[in-house]
């Protein structure tokens, strides 16, 4: 019995002994597959990444092919339809809605202000930084003569020329006719437009006028003003366009209105403008008067 108990202690003892061997060589042998496994997988991503980083960079290129792709892709496609809804079904109807606001009643000078702020910038007919209008600053502080209600003061230099909105007329023809404004910033003058309207006879438009400046107030000191000009309109056109001989920054402006192409009863005007390229506050030169400087 006890010699039957040795044998199987040694066979068992066998096992033992040859079982850790086995599982190092098991181990050995699945580690290393990994390891294959790992650097074909690691080799294979590099590549892929590699190759669409090449596609990106050729599909970036700006050749003729990826220009018609991208012009012809589904997301410029959608992106185009929805803009052109957009101005179909909005700003159609805004624009048609401003121009009908005059007609309905509604502040010229509130239009004048949702059209500024609809585009962002206050550019007039492309003329350029006009620094009379209100929604810049500009503000009319006295007029030798005038008509009131819907041809009133305001009219001539409200931002708004088009036809369907009434001119600035006179209240008679007392001439010359002076016009003393305010600007907020104090931009080189560098030319002078004048618009007409189809709806006022000619006899009644501009023809001769005077434009002085000065940085100091006139009404306290009259002997500031100096003149920067004195312009003769050659035709009655729709608009008239005058170059500054030399752009300079002012405060106030005067404009005095010395003939018109008639003898009307009244003077008349769509819009009158004196016009920068920008509203930049720190031009030169200013402008003085030979009358004392106020301290």
């Amino acid at each position: 019995m006890d010699h039957m108990n040795d044998e199987k202690n040694k066979e068992v003892g066998a096992k033992n002994n040859g079982t850790p061997k086995a599982w190092a060589t098991h181990q050995a042998r699945v580690s290393a597959e990994h390891n294959r496994w790992d650097s074909a997988h690691e080799n294979a991503i590099r590549t892929q990444q590699e190759s669409l980083a090449v596609e990106i960079s050729q599909q970036r290129r700006l050749t003729p092919r990826n220009v018609w792709k991208r012009i012809t892709s589904k997301r410029t496609l959608t992106s185009l339809l929805i803009f052109s809804t957009l101005i179909a079904v909005g700003i159609g109807p805004s624009i048609l809605t401003l121009r009908n606001a005059a007609e309905e009643g509604i502040d010229p000078a509130l239009i004048r202000r949702i059209q500024v702020g609809f585009q962002q910038h206050s550019d007039l007919d492309g003329e350029g930084f006009d620094l009379l209008e209100p929604v810049n600053g500009g503000e009319l502080q006295s007029i030798s003569s005038t008509a009131q209600g819907e041809h009133g003061p305001d009219r001539i230099h409200d931002g708004l020329f088009d036809p369907q909105f009434n001119a600035w007329r006179s209240a008679d023809r007392k001439l010359p006719l002076t016009m003393l404004f305010h600007v907020k910033f104090r931009t080189p003058i560098q030319k002078v437009v004048i618009w007409n309207h189809p709806d006022e006879s000619s006899e009644t438009y501009i023809k001769e006028f005077e434009l002085l400046g000065s940085v100091e107030d006139p009404t306290t000191n009259p002997d500031a003003m100096t003149l920067l000009g004195r312009f003769t309109v050659d035709n009655p056109d729709s608009k008239v366009v005058f170059e500054v001989e030399a752009p300079t920054s002012i405060r106030f402006a005067t404009i005095s209105i010395l003939s018109t192409f008639g003898t009307a009863e009244h003077v008349s005007a769509a819009e009158l403008g004196l016009f920068g390229l920008t509203r930049d506050p720190g031009q030169i030169p200013i402008p003085r008067g030979s009358g004392p400087i106020p301290i």
